[in-house]
């Protein structure tokens, strides 16, 4: 075990960090909710400041085994769940508006719609993507430089753009 490893764990106690997790001293998770990491898992900051940010004490993000991360922000009002073997570059996961939509959403008290993400086993989110509430992307997917996706994303197909749309079904060249 890697010395910042072993000051993660001692640092942020309340949450679980699997046999095997490497990651950088510099780790953000912030919170009252839960992180529980997987075994084998790699986190770096080489494209960007990796971070865990949870808003409310029933709010999990749940990490697979074998998953690499590196740069990527996770913000999680409900339930983020990261399958094993998937690759997240620096983007953005978010699992709230955090604050509702439409004209009402000045008026104190209205509702704030929350959803969970899942990203399945082996898909690969590439840099500056980003993933809405809701949106379950399916084993195998790859998520483009850029996309935003704001619905389901098929297992084994690749998705670009904004919004997010299919190009390309079974992998290809746009392959990891």
């Amino acid at each position: 075990m890697s010395l910042s490893t072993l000051y993660l764990r001692l640092r942020y106690p309340r949450h679980t960090f699997g046999a095997g997790f490497h990651g950088p001293a510099r780790l953000r998770i912030r919170g009252p909710g839960r992180v529980i990491f997987g075994r084998d898992v790699m986190v770096r900051n080489r494209s960007g400041r990796t971070a865990f940010l949870t808003f409310g004490r029933d709010a999990r993000i749940e990490i697979g085994d074998r998953v690499e991360i590196d740069g990527a922000g996770l913000m999680s009002a409900s339930t983020i769940t990261v399958g094993d073997d998937a690759v997240l570059g620096p983007c953005l996961l978010v699992d709230t508006d955090f604050h509702a939509v439409g004209p009402a959403r000045r008026q104190a008290g209205e509702a704030v719609l929350r959803r969970p993400i899942r990203i399945g086993p082996s898909a690969w989110i590439q840099g500056k993507a980003t993933i809405l509430k809701g949106v379950s992307v399916g084993e195998g997917a790859v998520v483009r430089w850029g996309a935003l996706v704001a619905g389901d994303v098929r297992a084994e197909s690749v998705v670009m753009g904004n919004p997010a749309v299919e190009v390309e079904k079974g992998g290809g060249e746009a392959r990891r």
